[in-house]
């Protein structure tokens, strides 16, 4: 898949402007995240100032198997392809699961490919908060009720629980 999303990646936004794109990709984080973990109201993303956006969860719940916890993350994250790098981490789960590891604290952390969008690295977070607001409008990426996402720009100190109408600078 990964050389047909960076070929084509249009196909992957619909008709969102590629200045958009880091933060649908941090929309569908948001959302992935956030169907890791049914029962916790909220996801913490921070859109770093070089860039790379982070997004953690808490009480998150990943089916066991015999790899690694990241690895069955990320496998359900298609979209890190558009990243030059995708870190992810979840607290150790126990030794002996059972059916499912739970309660853990998922982070992912992404560097994203500024080649791929055709900007400068690190600029597309300009209003980023109260742009990614406005993406989370949209039925598509707007988190389930009660559900809401954090987000924080870590360049201008713009906070806002999200989805709502205003944002605070703090």
């Amino acid at each position: 898949m990964a050389g047909s999303v960076k070929a084509n990646p249009g196909l992957y936004f619909g008709a969102y402007p590629a200045a958009d794109w880091p933060l649908v990709i941090a929309a569908w984080t948001a959302a992935d995240l956030l169907r890791l973990a049914p029962s916790t109201p909220t996801v913490d993303v921070t859109l770093h100032h070089n860039g790379a956006l982070s997004a953690t969860v808490r009480g998150a719940t990943v089916p066991a198997a015999p790899r690694p916890v990241a690895d069955i993350i990320r496998s359900g994250m298609w979209y890190t392809e558009l990243s030059r790098t995708t870190t992810i981490h979840a607290t150790t789960p126990p030794a002996a699961p059972g059916p499912a590891w739970t309660d853990l604290t998922v982070t992912v952390h992404s560097d994203l490919d500024a080649d791929l969008f055709g900007l400068p690295a690190g600029t597309w977070w300009h209003n980023g908060v109260q742009r990614f607001a406005g993406l989370l409008t949209n039925p598509r990426h707007r988190p389930p009720d009660g559900r809401h996402v954090d987000v924080w720009d870590e360049a201008t100190g713009e906070r806002a629980e999200l989805p709502l109408a205003t944002a605070t600078t703090g």
